[in-house]
């Protein structure tokens, strides 16, 4: 495979550190899974550095008077009790967020992230969310037919961060042997 820590961190602009501690965990959530490819690896690459500059885990920032407006009580979410506004905002590679999510990802993974949240900042939990996020989503599939666009929309829901997603893909997939 053509992604080496060193030419990552040096698309992304992230630490060479994180990427070389983070990568490998991520690797391996997806070969767990079965779902290791080159087009999988780029869109793995591409979604976390448009979520994280840093390739790590990371928290959603706001106040808690922001996730109490943004999250508490949307029942869409599955957030059901005072505070899980603030105790299940976004956190991981790809952020998970509110109270269903947290127990759909936990049961997935194992581990306990209704009773700590935190957990999802841990890099190899937050690699294999982001493993079973693409498993679910269909990710492998768009990224295997080249649906850049569509990768994005699985992943977000939207086209939000489309133009670094973009930014870091191009390098990418440049990076790639003819044919592939």
């Amino acid at each position: 495979m053509p992604f080496t820590a060193d030419a990552i961190a040096t698309i992304l602009h992230a630490p060479l550190a994180n990427v070389e501690a983070n990568w490998p965990l991520v690797t391996q959530a997806f070969a767990a899974l079965d779902l290791r490819d080159v087009h999988v690896d780029i869109a793995a690459i591409a979604t976390i550095g448009a979520e994280s500059y840093v390739f790590a885990p990371e928290k959603d920032q706001g106040s808690d008077a922001y996730f109490r407006r943004m999250y508490e009580f949307d029942r869409s979410l599955g957030n059901v009790e005072p505070g899980d506004g603030v105790k299940y905002c976004g956190r991981g590679f790809i952020p998970l967020v509110g109270r269903a999510e947290y127990a759909r990802f936990g049961k997935l993974v194992g581990a306990d992230l209704v009773q700590n949240p935190d957990l999802a900042l841990e890099p190899d939990v937050a690699a294999r969310i982001l493993a079973y996020d693409f498993m679910l989503k269909g990710v492998p599939k768009a990224a295997a037919e080249n649906d850049w666009v569509k990768v994005r929309r699985l992943v977000h829901g939207d086209l939000s961060g489309w133009k670094r997603f973009n930014g870091i893909l191009i390098p990418l997939l440049k990076l790639l042997p003819e044919n592939t």
